[in-house]
């Protein structure tokens, strides 16, 4: 039986038919990604391009443009909090979309308008489904953002946790609990830190702790980094080209950036549980000689000063 669609639900989908009328912006970076992938992106060409009918390259390039960004995803949140969509109201606010024609302005990054398109089902499909406006986050949650964050946080951390999407299990309910009451909202790295984090999470279950899941991440980062910091020895004896042939492959990942993330496990690990573990880089030191081999009891001895 289909249920009736309420005020919230009416409210809900103009509020997306306007974000998409008005969600086509071309920032910088995606200029930079047309002129490396596609073609040097003049307004007019570009215009065309976009205005086109049957090109993959085109269907790309539009879910790249219409992808809610952080301040429409802030905008709807207290809707979406008020409102706690089901499935069912999702597949009806889907429905209704689709079944709407809806245009677009295309902005060029400064403002100035380009083209005015007529959005494909599969972008209204898919900027829907970004929204994830059916998920719900976990009472006891909510109420330690509420209680342990000031107001003008409380939106972008709620919108990460919708974006992550994770599902509140018992371990994961109680950590985010722990989080938002333990971390310091005004430290410059608290968004990193629940960026950081909020992955690790949809490990955790029967007999996993997310504190073991922490330094296990900070042991592969150590591990990286050791590669990382052979890498620049390595690079600093010879050339790109070389190393590449000899089948070494560059890191995925700066050695700063490394760092960084490591600093932030101890940061979480020492705000939420009390304590953290110590990763010491290996120093080389020279090799000992035996200098006495006449009796086996001086020789160890040797090698132990």
């Amino acid at each position: 039986m289909t249920q009736p669609f309420n005020s919230m639900l009416r409210e809900g989908l103009a509020r997306i038919i306007e974000a998409l009328e008005n969600g086509g912006c071309l920032t910088d970076s995606t200029l930079d990604y047309i002129d490396e992938a596609l073609f040097s992106p003049e307004p007019a060409r570009l215009a065309a391009f976009l205005s086109g009918d049957t090109d993959s390259q085109r269907d790309s390039l539009l879910d790249l443009i219409f992808y809610p960004d952080q301040a429409v995803q802030m905008d709807l949140e207290p809707l979406l909090e008020a409102a706690q969509f089901s499935a069912q109201d999702e597949r009806q606010i889907h429905d209704r979309l689709m079944a709407r024609a809806i245009h677009a302005r295309v902005n060029m990054p400064d403002g100035r308008p380009l083209v005015r398109i007529q959005v494909p089902d599969f972008i209204k499909s898919q900027y829907l489904a970004r929204l994830s406006i059916s998920w719900q986050m976990d009472p006891s949650v909510a109420a330690a953002i509420q209680k342990g964050l000031p107001a003008s946080m409380r939106p972008i951390v709620k919108v990460r946790l919708r974006n992550a999407g994770i599902c509140t299990a018992s371990g994961r309910q109680k950590f985010l609990c722990r989080f938002f009451a333990g971390m310091a909202h005004s430290d410059p790295d608290y968004l990193a830190c629940l960026d950081l984090v909020l992955p690790l999470l949809e490990r955790v279950g029967e007999g996993v702790e997310v504190f073991d899941l922490l330094i296990e991440s900070k042991r592969s980062l150590f591990r990286s980094l050791q590669q990382a910091r052979r890498f620049e020895a390595l690079l600093g004896r010879s050339n790109m080209e070389t190393l590449m042939l000899q089948g070494v492959r560059a890191p995925h990942s700066s050695p700063d950036g490394l760092m960084r993330r490591m600093r932030l496990i101890d940061l979480i690990c020492l705000r939420i549980f009390g304590n953290t573990e110590s990763i010491d880089l290996p120093v080389e030191t020279p090799v000992r000689q035996v200098s006495d081999r006449v009796t086996a009891e001086a020789a160890i001895q040797s090698l132990l000063r």
